[in-house]
């Protein structure tokens, strides 16, 4: 079988195959890999500045003009996608005293695996009275997809913790069905070095199917899970609550001793995103960074 044409993808179904005729695996393919280190320190004047920034690999961060106390930073996969072997790994620390957002500059993308995970490792440090809203777009899940994502947050007695991750399984709008694949997403979350809360999803196999099943997702497509950490959880599930309810849609929240967790289900990411997005405007009591409305 001759080998691909340069700049043009394999057709499905097809094995790649160098010039001398060795068929290549994730081993011998060129793999992504991406590292973003950032931390954010208190300004006199009560504003919160970066602190420290390091990238490397196909992961890159960018902080836009400050137009508002607190900071912003997008990560940008330049790789557009992520698949079999690929990795990235992020690391943000919020210094005493700081608010800061983190999001992205797309949904993230996982395509089709040769057999390895796609593998994200995440790690979030929140000190005393510092807010770390960790507000990433969704993440899309193509036929064959393959990741197992880790999220880890260390917080301090004081500091609160507003995050969200949000999956969307293919693209029905353009007749981009899943059937197989696999979705491993873990969250830790310490309070001063306690366990506070751990939340494992794992769906492998005919994803369809699973989600089909009424006690798993009745249907739905797209799903959220919504996570706060901090003083105010019960005012934060009330919020959730109000909006869910007033978009019809099908979602809960749980105080889990000082754990907002929320998880919302949408038949498409359209009708997940009008949902999630007022919810995690009125937490972080401020808008929602701009590529969210881009």
């Amino acid at each position: 079988m001759p080998a691909s044409r340069a700049g043009k993808p394999p057709k499905a179904g097809l094995r790649l195959v160098a010039a001398g005729g060795e068929t290549l695996n994730s081993q011998t393919m060129q793999r992504s890999q991406g590292a973003v280190r950032i931390s954010f320190k208190p300004c006199d004047d009560g504003r919160t500045a970066l602190c420290d920034l390091y990238q490397q690999g196909c992961l890159k961060a960018r902080l836009p003009k400050q137009t508002a106390p607190g900071h912003e930073a997008i990560l940008i996969n330049t790789a557009g996608g992520l698949t079999g072997g690929d990795a990235l790994s992020v690391n943000v620390a919020w210094q005493a005293g700081t608010r800061a957002a983190i999001t992205t500059q797309a949904c993230e993308r996982i395509y089709k695996s040769t057999g390895e995970d796609a593998v994200i490792a995440l790690r979030l440090t929140i000190a005393d009275e510092a807010t770390g809203c960790w507000l990433p777009q969704e993440t899309i899940l193509f036929e064959g997809a393959r990741l197992d994502r880790k999220t880890h947050v260390s917080l301090s007695e004081k500091a609160t913790l507003i995050a969200c991750e949000a999956v969307i399984i293919g693209r029905p709008a353009m007749a981009e069905y899943v059937h197989t694949a696999t979705l491993r997403d873990e969250w830790i979350i310490e309070r001063d070095g306690r366990v506070a809360f751990i939340d494992r999803l794992n769906l492998t196999g005919d994803v369809s199917a699973l989600l089909d099943e009424t006690a798993i997702a009745g249907g739905a497509r797209a799903f959220a899970s919504v996570i706060t950490a901090g003083p105010d959880t019960a005012r934060h599930c009330d919020l959730a609550r109000k909006i869910i309810g007033e978009h019809g849609i099908v979602g809960g929240s749980s105080d889990l001793d000082g754990v907002c967790l929320t998880r919302i289900l949408a038949p498409s990411g359209h009708q997940l995103r009008k949902t999630v997005m007022p919810i995690l405007a009125a937490l972080c009591s401020a808008d929602l960074p701009r590529v969210w409305t881009c």
